[in-house]
């Protein structure tokens, strides 16, 4: 141990004597740590970190797939959920859960929650256990006895602040009494932002055969111990067979399928793939940091070959002389990776703020424990891995040369040779960062510049959630629907007011369908339509485009004939000859009728900017009232945001106990839908960025320090007549040689990492070309200027002064 603190003790000593190097060195780590200690904080949160169930490689999702209708991972209904409990082999325990939102009421302002009314067996399903009371049983699962709540641990700290006495207390949700019963551990709260779960009780009509096409449940089961995903899968295709055969009329024809996924994978999605990438990224710049600050370590050594020699001359051995150069590796790794942890804090912080609501599990991502011992870990591991061989090289000085009066630092050949090949993995590393991060950004920009169909600048977004008890008939939920677009309509700055039952990137509500006149063949279904119930001017407030016909009046009402509006992709799908206007569509859903087609617009891209537009239909707000209303409103001019409070005072003079909530700017909300990809651009184009400088300073580097050793060199060449440009082409010559192998291997690992990147890439190809050529062309005018400032200092070279200083 003392020997170790004499150690470090000189180590610093000699840093401080050379605070140029420590400066470049303890920043190129700090940048190479720092960003993969906030990719590693990302990555543990949304992957790495198990959540909070009994198993959770166990717990898989199931849903339903018409393959011929186009209509993949479709909800269950309750009928299907009953099945599951009985028919699968694969199953130890399976669970309904479906999600809405409630107002709380009671206090000195109405509040919104989020209920996830679920099966008895959810809890047990996920492995857990309420921490306070009890879980709801099956017996509640009935109408009438459904009327209690289990709270998530953040609910009843933020809502409820932590009272102790809440179990047994009565909460008024949606104008109805609800008896606390239980509270769950921190962390367990699933699906995602539930506040409160509530018994699913449904009725005997939900239960009956008849509703076997109402799909609204999601479904997550427990594989039996020893079961695998694969065999799962073989057992569901065995039951989606068998369904079709018990129930031909639900499901003939339509191509059925059962999909089950694992937890993962449905939470999760497509986020999995880029943020392994981005990690394997940032770990390309790490190796980057780690090869200049080497280079750096090596040139070091080569100058300090006098005071090795000296201290071995003095009977130092080879493994002290390692274990000292070791140790100064490893406090410029140590202080690297402080200052890369403060960076990190900060990181961590700016992806999130930058990827929006995008990340799944982004409440999970922090800079917690396993984050700082990853951190150090890399630190150590870094500290060993760039000083190692040169602590080695430097430790093998020749004694005789060195220790001649006069006698510069020398560097041996092999010496060299390390150095040129950490240069050229710096430039070959950099140039694969550079090419993902140009893919990226052309997809971001291709993505970016998708028309969606709609104007998103200039609209304000929230929602408002109607009570079942206390707006159950229709005519009361159409009446409230008018009242509130009349009042905002008026309101000043507002140009326009609408309402539907979901905004556009929002997700699907698709639907088969029939059309009058048009008969199927026994085993056709056709492609489902995405169905969205508008009010009057709700498209024309997002100002799409009417082609044919008109838009929904305040005449489709519920007294009028049916109404729809239906899209360009819709119209040319199934009238090709562009005859769709009086056509006739009716929903396969409860409650439906015949409705005339009005009028055409342009497509909406509803399902997000990076998904084809699909078939999709308008219907009359006002014939189909709605529970949950996504209200937009259009400013006149300056930003929507200010209109804010006057909408919400409309909605509580209309209902004193309703709020408005998820208040956003449309513009944010397109923002959210592609924050994963700006997230993927913009990181890679930082690590591309940081790789290009560290590749250039050791480019930079490396000819600087071949220029020094070979002043005497260039002084003879200049003395027997050699022209300055003659030694500014042998200078450049030697950085342009590093730089082209680099750049020839960068482009080798590009093409063969290139297939990686196709599933994340929108509107370019993995091997675009331009991309690849624009990149190697930057990254050749890098190292040309690089070497260029040191090859400049090499032709001012006096040739007496050089050879007098010999």
């Amino acid at each position: 141990m003392e020997t170790l603190l004499q150690d470090v003790r000189y180590a610093l000593r000699t840093l401080r004597k050379s605070p140029g190097f420590a400066v470049v060195a303890v920043l190129a780590l700090a940048l190479g740590i720092g960003a993969n200690s906030a990719v590693f904080s990302v990555v543990n949160g949304v992957l790495l970190k198990a959540p909070p169930f009994a198993e959770p490689e166990q717990l898989v999702h199931v849903r339903g797939n018409f393959l011929k209708a186009d209509l993949k991972d479709i909800s269950v209904s309750v009928p299907e959920y009953r099945d599951y409990l009985t028919l699968p082999r694969a199953f130890a325990s399976v669970a309904a859960f479906d999600v809405n939102d409630a107002t709380l009421t009671g206090g000195d302002v109405p509040e919104r929650l989020s209920v996830t009314t679920s099966t008895a067996s959810l809890f047990a399903t996920l492995g857990v256990s309420p921490v306070r009371g009890r879980a709801f049983t099956e017996e509640e699962e009935t109408p009438g006895r459904e009327r209690v709540l289990v709270l998530t641990d953040k609910a009843w700290r933020t809502r409820f602040a932590e009272d102790e006495g809440v179990l047994g207390r009565e909460l008024q949700l949606d104008g109805d009494t609800y008896t606390v019963v239980g509270v769950l551990p921190p962390g367990v709260e699933y699906p995602a932002g539930t506040d409160v779960y509530a018994p699913f009780a449904p009725t005997p009509e939900q239960t009956s055969d008849e509703r076997r096409g109402s799909r609204y449940l999601d479904v997550i089961a427990r594989l039996k111990p020893g079961m695998t995903l694969e065999a799962a899968r073989a057992d569901l295709a065995r039951v989606a067979g068998e369904q079709e055969r018990l129930h031909e009329k639900n499901y003939k024809g339509g191509g059925w399928g059962i999909s089950v996924n694992s937890l993962e994978d449905t939470v999760v999605g497509d986020v999995k793939g880029t943020l392994w990438l981005l990690l394997g990224a940032v770990g390309f710049v790490l190796l980057v940091a780690c090869s200049s600050v080497a280079n750096l370590l090596l040139a070091r050594a080569a100058a300090r070959g006098r005071e090795v020699s000296i201290r071995a001359a003095l009977g130092a051995g080879r493994r002290r002389l390692v274990a000292q150069f070791l140790t100064e590796s490893l406090v410029l790794s140590v202080a690297g990776g402080a200052l890369g942890l403060l960076l990190a804090v900060w990181g961590t912080d700016v992806l999130l703020a930058v990827v929006g609501e995008g990340l799944p599990r982004a409440a999970e991502v922090r800079l917690d424990v396993a984050s700082v011992f990853f951190t150090a870990g890399v630190s150590l591991l870094t500290g060993l891995g760039f000083g190692l061989v040169p602590a080695l090289q430097a430790s093998r000085a020749d004694l005789n040369s060195a220790l001649r009066e006069g006698t510069r630092g020398t560097d041996g050949r092999k010496a060299g040779r390390l150095r040129a090949g950490l240069v050229v993995a710096q430039v070959a590393l950099a140039l694969v960062l550079l090419v993902g991060a140009g893919l990226f950004a052309k997809s971001f920009l291709a993505l970016s510049e998708v028309e969606a169909g709609f104007t998103p600048e200039g609209v304000l977004t929230g929602r408002v959630a109607l009570p079942q008890s206390t707006y159950a008939d229709a005519a009361r939920r159409a009446s409230f629907m008018g009242e509130l677009l009349t009042r905002v309509q008026v309101l000043p700055g507002v140009e326009s007011a609408g309402i539907s039952n979901m905004l556009p990137l929002g997700g699907r509500t698709d639907n088969s369908f029939d059309i009058e006149g048009r008969t199927k063949a026994p085993d056709e279904m056709w492609p489902a339509v995405e169905t969205r119930f508008a009010s009057v001017n709700y498209l024309s407030a997002l100002r799409v485009k009417l082609r044919e016909g008109r838009m929904l009046a305040e005449t489709d009402n519920l007294d009028a004939p049916g109404a729809v509006v239906i899209n360009k992709t819709f119209a040319d799908l199934y009238w090709p000859k562009g005859d769709a206007l009086g056509q006739r569509l009716k929903l396969h859903r409860q409650e439906t009728r015949w409705a005339t087609v009005v009028g055409i617009v342009d497509d909406l891209r509803e399902w997000g900017l990076d998904k084809p537009a699909r078939p999709a239909a308008y219907y009359s707000a006002a014939q189909f009232p709605l529970y949950n209303l996504n209200l937009v409103v259009r400013a006149k001019a300056g930003s929507p945001e200010a209109l804010r409070t006057a909408i919400e005072a409309e909605v509580r003079a209309l209902d004193g106990n309703l709020p408005l909530f998820n208040v956003a700017r449309m513009v944010r909300l397109v923002d959210d839908s592609i924050g994963s990809r700006r997230l993927s651009a913009m990181l890679m184009g930082l690590f591309a960025g940081t790789a290009l400088l560290l590749a250039a300073l050791g480019i930079s580097g490396v000819i600087g320090y071949s220029v020094a050793q070979r002043t005497r060199e260039m002084g003879i060449r200049m003395a027997l007549g050699a022209a300055r440009r003659d030694v500014l082409a042998l200078v450049l010559g030697q950085g342009l040689k590093l730089a082209g192998l680099g750049v020839a291997v960068g482009l080798v690992l590009s093409l063969g990492l290139a297939r990686l990147l196709s599933a994340l890439l929108y509107g370019v190809t993995a091997y675009d070309p331009w991309t690849f050529v624009g990149v190697a062309v930057l990254l050749a005018g890098v190292a040309l200027f690089a070497t260029w400032l040191p090859a400049r200092r090499a032709t001012r070279v006096d040739p007496i002064i050089a050879l007098k200083a010999e």
